[in-house]
């Protein structure tokens, strides 16, 4: 599927779409109706399906695992009684954890596509938002550290907004694009709220990524023909061994 093309849709049918989707590693979910114990009960909580099937690719796991953990760690901020200091050592923790989990789930993935750049860019960016968060709080006595911590929603967010915005141009992905400019967005939208931008940043953060991990998104398209080929193969030799 061809990228900046305004005649084709923002988001295309799944099965047109591979977004760097992984076919190995799938992890699979049933969700299953229930019959209710009474029939009033039953009525109440009708739902037009019996059941629902879930397939989440190693890609849509490590969107769903930084989606939880900025989901967490702004909850904490916004929420919690625990001091900066230890906020700052178990967000540390957090994103240290996210980096590994993710980049084992995705390196291969990004190997067979080229992409490595696109793990090593968020690793670094987050690297980056984890160092100006903890010398904000620990050295708080100097300018500098007072601005960052003035400004830490402001500070995440632009970073998400500057990683997807390179997964833009890097993709040729409007997605990528819109995602950039929802967190470029919610930066100026942090002032109609100023009491809760720690839980506002949290959930742009978050339901963006859980966003991506259930729709598909475009990407340019000879990367998606060449990772059907390698997906292929690779599913070959698996079958092969």
């Amino acid at each position: 599927m061809t990228s900046f093309d305004l005649s084709e849709p923002l988001l295309p049918p799944y099965t047109e779409t591979v977004g760097m989707q992984d076919l190995n590693g799938l992890l699979k979910a049933h969700v299953k109706q229930q019959k209710a114990a009474h029939p009033w009960l039953a009525r109440l909580l009708r739902f037009p399906w019996r059941s629902l099937n879930f397939s989440f690719s190693q890609l849509d796991q490590a969107f769903w695992i930084w989606g939880a953990i900025a989901l967490a760690i702004f909850s904490l901020a916004q929420f919690s009684t625990l001091s900066w200091m230890t906020q700052s050592l178990l967000d540390a923790a957090l994103t240290g954890i996210g980096i590994i989990s993710t980049s084992k789930l995705t390196w291969r993935l990004a190997c067979s596509e080229r992409l490595k750049w696109v793990v090593c860019l968020w690793a670094v960016l987050m690297m980056v938002g984890m160092i100006a968060t903890a010398y904000g709080i620990f050295c708080s006595s100097s300018p500098g550290a007072v601005l960052i911590l003035l400004n830490l929603c402001p500070l995440w967010l632009g970073l998400c907004a500057l990683g997807y915005l390179a997964m833009s141009i890097g993709l040729q992905s409007r997605c990528f694009g819109a995602a950039s400019w929802v967190h470029g967005a919610a930066i100026a939208a942090l002032s109609f709220d100023p009491h809760h931008q720690f839980l506002t940043t949290g959930l742009v953060m978050a339901l963006t990524l859980f966003f991506f991990s259930v729709v598909p998104w475009d990407m340019r398209a000879a990367e998606a023909e060449e990772l059907c080929g390698v997906q292929i193969r690779d599913s070959r030799l698996e079958i092969a061994d």
